[in-house]
């Protein structure tokens, strides 16, 4: 029969999602997929919503339809990797993965074409919506005063799958390594809010009942970061929203944001990160410019469908062989002021820069 031949069959939008989101939001959808499925929809594709099977066999995703995988880490052309970009409402659409399994680890940003003043703006943008609210993509607790000044400031991860994949060394060893170096410097130690009892944790708190310059504390991450000298972390998106208060970043691992960072493989390079790491300027005006706005995807742009379907043929795959049934319509986004939503883990579910050189 015609309808066996697997050309004849019109393709879908199947977008993958973890169990427990989809059964909080179900078809309806949430973040830049609840946005696009409407209009898709209105346009004659068929989009669906299911479970997803696996974030590693491709076996599990059909050949005749187009994927959009959350957190997926999976290569094949009719698919691509989706998540937040560290900060709403920037979002991957990936074909190698998202975070540190994103093609941003080979990237080679041309950052001398972006425009200081533009640049600056956005900057200026994100601060508001993020130090000035005091919100990150956990759940934060309330801002109430600055206390990071001078001080190195330790992002904890656990041991979820992608950090062990990224890492350069273990969290006991990165802190280890911190002390050791740390010239004085006061150390705070921030448990990661979905992981707070691991190895690393009781490690770190082991070393503060032992050295009065160390704590391990449960702040507001601005409040943490706001005026201090490092951020250190394996990969860490607190270290990325550390580049909005210009705080630079040492990591410990592979990190899709390390063009602006520095990162560490061994006790030898971290002795001397966390030495020099305060000469370097770092261009994160330009950087954050470049990284959100030109290589990810707003969930707001008014023109997100057309951007997202034009992501979609880029990867040679046809999702709309006979033409939409409706127009491409504008998606109006929220008011510019409007806070970002609540995160999708809740804690109650679980300079005009050119380029990185030396400050003078």
């Amino acid at each position: 029969m015609v309808m066996d031949d697997p050309q004849m069959v019109t393709p879908k939008l199947l977008i993958h999602v973890p169990g427990n989101l989809l059964d909080r939001h179900g078809q309806a959808g949430f973040g830049i997929y609840g946005r696009i499925a409407p209009d898709l929809r209105r346009m004659g594709l068929e989009v669906d919503f299911v479970e997803r099977p696996s974030t590693t066999e491709l076996s599990a995703y059909t050949k005749e339809d187009f994927h959009l995988v959350h957190h997926g880490f999976l290569r094949r052309f009719n698919l691509l990797n989706c998540g937040i970009a560290y900060v709403w409402p920037y979002w991957y659409l990936d074909q190698r993965g998202v975070l540190c399994d994103s093609s941003m680890l080979n990237a080679k940003p041309r950052l001398d074409g972006v425009n200081g003043r533009q640049a600056r703006k956005f900057l200026d943008a994100l601060q508001r919506k993020t130090i000035g609210r005091g919100v990150s993509k956990y759940d934060q607790p309330e801002r109430t005063e600055p206390i990071g000044h001078g001080a190195i400031v330790v992002f904890l991860q656990g041991l979820s799958d992608p950090v062990m994949r990224s890492m350069h060394m273990m969290e006991t060893e990165m802190l280890d390594l911190v002390l050791r170096h740390r010239q004085g410097r006061r150390v705070l130690i921030k448990p990661h809010p979905k992981f707070p009892d691991t190895i690393a944790s009781a490690h770190a708190r082991m070393l503060a009942e032992r050295e009065p310059e160390v704590r391990v504390i449960d702040a507001n991450i601005h409040d943490l970061l706001e005026g201090a000298y490092c951020s250190v972390s394996i990969c860490s998106g607190a270290s990325f929203e550390g580049l909005f208060h210009r705080v630079p970043a040492i990591l410990f691992g592979r990190s899709d944001f390390a063009v602006c960072a520095w990162t560490v493989r061994n006790a030898e390079e971290a002795e001397q990160a966390l030495t020099e790491i305060g000469e370097v300027d770092f261009p994160y005006e330009r950087f954050l410019f470049w990284f959100l706005r030109k290589k990810m995807y707003n969930q707001r742009d008014p023109n997100l469908v057309a951007r997202v379907l034009q992501r979609i043929k880029r990867t040679g795959f046809d999702l709309m062989p006979d033409g939409p049934a409706g127009p491409v319509t504008r998606v109006l986004g929220p008011a510019e002021d409007e806070p970002p939503p609540s995160p999708l883990v809740p804690l109650s579910a679980k300079s005009d820069d050119k380029g990185p050189g030396r400050k003078g």
